[in-house]
């Protein structure tokens, strides 16, 4: 299996197993519209563009002593659960003044460039141990 669609998959289960309950939850309080969906996976599109940045793509990451079964498996799973929690804000916030789309957007924002800043430095730190051991 390739790469991108098992992190692809690896990533959807979690964020689905956490969005679709949250949908659920507030259906009555909060109208959801279809275009808040995709929103749950700007986190992966972000971590597909880290890992571009630093390893130059996802199947280019070092295989040595597991390091790739980590950032391939671990922080798929951990994109998806920060991803599962984009659609909570709009359960929280009373009386929004913006667009609902819009709270979701600016919430999938948010939490991809969090995403991304913690997880730079773990890749870099990856990357240069890998050119040491090479």
């Amino acid at each position: 299996m390739n790469d991108y669609l098992a992190s692809l998959l690896l990533y959807a289960v979690p964020a689905n197993l956490i969005a679709v309950p949250i949908m659920i939850r507030g259906r009555r309080k909060v109208q959801w519209n279809a275009f808040e969906y995709p929103f749950i996976y700007l986190p992966w599109l972000a971590f597909m563009s880290l890992t571009m940045v630093i390893f130059g793509g996802l199947d280019q990451v070092p295989e040595m002593s597991g390091i790739k079964t980590f950032i391939l498996v671990l922080q798929s799973i951990g994109s998806g659960v920060m991803g599962g929690l984009i659609l909570l804000p709009r359960l929280m916030i009373d009386k929004p003044k913006l667009k609902p789309v819009t709270t979701t957007a600016i919430s999938a924002t948010i939490i991809a460039v969090l995403y991304t800043k913690f997880r730079m430095m773990l890749f870099i730190v990856i990357e240069a141990l890998s050119t040491v051991a090479a």
